[in-house]
């Protein structure tokens, strides 16, 4: 019969089949059984065993506490979640409570020590329409994407006509780390299945995606009475994906739902498309042959090429925009507008280039303040960056162009947000252990020194009893299970006081307490236990205070991103002689002098071969003209350079169409679809 100590580990254990369940005793978290033996054998960990009673030996893998993120991170990379199972009562007499706190996923993560500072981790969910009987496929899927790190939460549908290539192409940009799937869908092998077979899945029960409940839960969870606000009122499956993921945050780290307090529903077909195909032989965010190269070889790409951000928001928001190239030439031109000033004021980019670096990824520590989870290191980070806001707006107060200009206006310095840090939170440097800062809270200062008169009482013990007792050796001591005593050697014990209470026999003397020390003691443990608590309800208040202003810091953070990818754009344009093209409505296509980015980038200073491109506009056939060019054919031996020359004008066109500018002497683009 199990023992109550494992019956407890049974129970926890039951209710989350499909985690590997980190269980707390003591300084490690454990892993039982199969977890265990899994474990093991993915962290190269010693596999032990552990008796829970008379034939009850059960394999062991257990890890530090202190360590457990980087564990964890590791089993999570591989596609295991992760349930932390902590105390949740103190130790003492009986069996110690514990509870589930987090179940760490792929998809959840938002532990810093885990996220790529670079890239976004995404949780998506697709939700299956009801099948044509016709075809025997969907009649409409949706498709719901979060990203838990900073909050962003976005919807979409597509009709049959758009499937799957539609479904896939965004899927491909996205790269979820997991997509929640119905059971029936995780469970039966169909074209739909099919569709996401790259992809990590986790299985939801089949009512999560029903478009009703789908609608009531997402109206509860804004606070509303209707979805029409958010742009999906009418999209009964992108609602179903979006309510997906609300319930499995909800239930696997509930604390995360704070961030989503918007959604955005979007149509693909305002950008340019592109599959996995595409994006891996353009090498746009990654290497086609990523698993094979070399360092050289992980930066030959588009991103690395025009990356010269400077924060880490800024970096995952230019990763967004080469794939998510735009079709709407107003869009474009009020980006290249942005792109062309700053590339024509060498001293604007000169001011902003310092205050932009080493900003911080602002945008994330804003999340972990709205979550409660913020550490007063990273509150003194924000007010830091917040404090760079001014000087960014006074820098661009006299830039003409609209993008720049709006960008002014959103950044919102959040002066009283970062005031209230820096008057509320302590120097991590400082040896006190509290988080708060002396002077914020008189209460919290009450007994701050209240403690310290204690402890001032307790180290001038020592003196004041040598000189009573005239023992010179005497010594006053501290450990976990007498608390505070005197020391006396065994040669003075004649000479102790009538008050002194023997506690110990030691090898060289006897230890002691006095009516008066226990006093002192007690009073400096309950302050010290006063001083924790209230510690941490000011604290917690303090980072729910500060989460009012979540939406002030999301808009600011927004626009320093943004300014940053627009420098960055400047920056590498003006170093690698860029021009910025010119968008036209038509189809023609005619680029002199072009240049393939990343080859070129990748020379070391040679010099690459430019050529030219010229596709003419269909509608300009005329007398003179009847046959419009519409079609090339390239010929030469292997290695000449044909498909490095489709790339390139691949990707020069691609480039015009997130707003950059590009690698040739003139380019017309009429956009692409």
């Amino acid at each position: 019969m199990p023992t109550p100590a494992r019956r407890q580990y049974l129970d926890i254990k039951a209710r989350y089949p499909d985690a590997l369940l980190a269980y707390n005793i003591g300084d490690f978290y454990e892993f039982f059984d199969h977890d265990a033996e899994t474990v093991a054998r993915e962290l190269h960990l010693t596999l032990t065993a552990r008796s829970f009673g008379p034939g009850e030996v059960v394999p062991l893998a257990g890890v530090p506490t202190h360590a457990i993120e980087v564990y964890a991170a590791r089993l999570v990379a591989r596609g295991y979640r992760v349930a932390i199972c902590d105390q949740v009562s103190p130790p003492g007499r009986g069996l110690v409570q514990r509870a589930v706190t987090r179940v760490l996923t792929p998809g959840t993560v938002v532990e810093p020590g885990m996220l790529a500072p670079a890239r976004e981790t995404y949780l998506a969910a697709v939700a299956i329409g009801r099948r044509d009987p016709a075809t025997g496929l969907p009649r409409a899927v949706g498709l719901a994407w979060a990203d838990a790190s900073v909050g962003a939460f976005a919807c979409a549908q597509w009709s049959a006509d758009d499937l799957p290539h539609a479904l896939q192409a965004e899927l491909a940009r996205l790269s979820p780390a997991e997509v929640l799937v119905s059971a029936a869908l995780a469970r039966d092998d169909t074209p739909e299945r099919a569709w996401l077979r790259p992809y990590s899945l986790s299985s939801c029960a089949d009512d999560a995606f029903d478009p009703e409940s789908a609608r009531i839960r997402l109206c509860r969870h804004f606070g509303v009475a209707t979805l029409a606000a958010y742009g999906c009122e009418r999209l009964p499956l992108a609602t179903a994906a979006a309510s997906a993921i609300v319930q499995y945050i909800e239930r696997v780290n509930a604390p995360l739902l704070a961030l989503l307090s918007d959604l955005r529903a979007y149509d693909t077909r305002g950008f340019v498309e592109m599959d996995a195909h595409v994006l891996r032989a353009l090498e746009v965010v990654e290497p086609a042959r990523a698993e094979s190269g070399g360092a050289s070889q992980q930066g030959a790409t588009l991103l690395a090429t025009l990356d010269a951000t400077r924060t880490p928001m800024g970096a995952r928001l230019l990763r967004r925009t080469l794939l998510h190239p735009l079709r709407d030439r107003a869009a474009l031109e009020t980006r290249l507008d942005a792109v062309a000033e700053l590339v024509a004021r060498i001293s604007l980019r000169q001011r902003l280039a310092p205050l932009l670096a080493g900003l911080g990824d602002l945008e994330r520590l804003a999340a972990r303040i709205a979550q409660g989870a913020a550490v007063p290191r990273e509150l003194l980070a924000l007010a830091s960056g917040l404090g760079r806001a001014p000087a960014v707006v006074e820098a661009l107060a006299d830039c003409v162009a609209m993008a720049l200009g709006e960008t002014r206006a959103e950044l919102d310095p959040c002066a009283d947000a970062r005031d209230l840090i820096l008057r509320a939170v302590a120097d991590p440097g400082e040896a006190t252990g509290r988080r708060l800062r002396a002077g914020y809270s008189a209460d919290l200062d009450a007994l701050v020194d209240a403690a310290s008169e204690t402890r001032q009482w307790i180290a001038a013990l020592e003196g004041l009893e040598r000189e009573r007792t005239g023992i010179r050796s005497l010594k006053v001591g501290y450990n976990k299970v007498f608390g505070y005593y005197i020391e006396v050697t065994r040669p003075n014990l004649a000479r102790v006081p009538d008050d002194y209470q023997r506690r110990q026999t030691i090898a060289n003397g006897e230890r002691f307490v006095t009516a008066e020390l226990k006093e002192h003691e007690a009073q400096a443990l309950h302050a010290e236990e006063r001083i924790a608590t209230l510690d941490g309800e000011l604290y917690a208040a303090l980072l729910a205070e500060l989460a009012r202003s979540h939406a002030r810091l999301r808009r600011t953070v927004g626009a320093l991103a943004r300014l940053d990818v627009w420098l960055s754009l400047a920056e590498v344009g003006v170093a690698r002689r860029y021009i910025r093209p010119e968008l036209a409505d038509d189809t023609v296509l005619e680029i002199v002098g072009g240049r393939h980015p990343v080859i070129e980038a990748t020379l070391d200073g040679a010099e690459f071969i430019a050529n030219d491109t010229r596709l003419d506009d269909l509608a300009q056939a005329s007398d003179d003209n009847p046959a419009p060019t519409r079609a090339m054919l390239l010929t030469g031996p292997n290695m000449a350079g044909k498909s490095t020359y489709l790339r390139q004008v691949a990707l020069i066109t691609l480039m015009a169409q997130v707003g950059s500018f590009v690698p040739a002497q003139s380019a017309r683009i009429g956009l692409v679809d």
